[in-house]
């Protein structure tokens, strides 16, 4: 299986931006956040994501006989695990890939290429078919289509749902740093590995990598069109290309970003923070890819989700045990 080693050695310089031609960002507001845990009643091995519903929360965990818990945060229980662990009928193999869009809940088994989507409040998964073993992280459009990121000749491919197989690529792969331009393809994808965000109500498709953000216009029976595209910090690599491909930072580096989450007000990037790597906080920005604020954790955050309505985030953060958390966006102190 491909695979990326990488080590972060660096500070985060951050220069003062509005322009998506500079790099990084600065923030004129920056507040902490009040984190709280949740009490959670079972033990959570590794989750890689966590996606919310109404007063449902999703979490994709890596590690147990079934892979994604559903809990409840009214009752405060899991109500329910979806997806067995395994290679038997309606059973997946981690690590799973899952996008939450309306009413169903949609899953990608990476090593199996299987995906698969519940009709919630239902449980069990429909097989929509095999996708292409290029693909990687994926996310559904609001016109039936679905956008991969993984190891194509360009940085993007989509498809309809209705056939996987038939796949058209587009975007390019970043050369923010001079070197790129001789470095083969599949090692700019290993480096660039993104995550995926939708916005239905603007119609925008957000992918997001460790040093580059990038928005899309979705258009109907069309590829999406970049719309804005910014370097988030500075970086380089070493690489080995052979059957695995490895890909490693160098010194010197910016600090990453590690994942986005789409409202319809902002995105909200989760950053590694400048005094402590370990630790993350979550950038939040405009639609036209301007920053508003910086929101401090003083924690690991392994992976989040925002409810802009009731104006409040939960997370999942990496402490002696893995704990969940939640956050109020409107209770917040400035940083000094």
């Amino acid at each position: 299986m491909k695979s990326i080693y990488f080590m972060i050695l660096s500070f985060l310089f951050v220069q003062c931006t509005d322009r998506n031609d500079t790099i990084g960002y600065s923030f004129d507001i920056c507040q902490d956040l009040c984190l709280k845990e949740i009490t959670y009643p079972e033990i959570l091995g590794d989750p890689m994501q966590v996606v919310k519903k109404d007063s449902i929360l999703f979490i994709n965990d890596y590690f147990g006989d079934s892979l994604i818990h559903v809990y409840n945060l009214n009752s405060n229980k899991v109500e329910r695990k979806l997806v067995s662990k395994g290679n038997g009928p309606n059973e997946l193999i981690p690590p799973l890939e899952i996008q939450l869009q309306k009413d169903k809940l949609w899953i990608l088994s990476r090593p199996l290429r299987s995906l698969y989507n519940i009709s919630l409040p239902e449980t069990t998964p429909f097989n929509c078919g095999v996708v292409k073993s290029e693909s990687d992280c994926f996310v559904v459009l609001p016109d039936d289509k679905i956008v991969f990121s993984g190891f194509w000749n360009n940085r993007y491919a989509f498809s309809d749902i209705s056939d996987l197989q038939d796949v058209k690529e587009f975007g390019d792969y970043p050369n923010f740093w001079n070197e790129e331009y001789s470095i083969p393809q599949h090692v700019k994808a290993m480096f660039h590995q993104c995550r995926f965000a939708v916005n239905e109500k603007r119609l925008k498709l957000v992918s997001c990598s460790y040093f580059v953000l990038e928005i899309f216009d979705v258009i109907e029976n069309a590829e999406p069109k970049l719309a804005f595209r910014k370097q988030l910090g500075k970086y380089e690599y070493d690489y080995i290309a052979t059957e695995q491909i490895r890909t490693k930072m160098k010194e010197g580096c910016d600090l990453a970003t590690i994942d986005v989450v789409a409202t319809d007000d902002y995105l909200y990037l989760l950053m590694q923070d400048l005094n402590n790597r370990k630790n993350r906080n979550i950038a939040v920005i405009d639609w036209s890819g301007n920053p508003v604020k910086l929101l401090k954790s003083g924690m690991r955050i392994l992976c989040f989700v925002i409810d802009e309505k009731e104006q409040k985030g939960y997370c999942l953060v990496e402490d002696e045990v893995i704990k969940l958390m939640s956050f109020d966006l409107n209770n917040t102190t400035a940083h000094s």
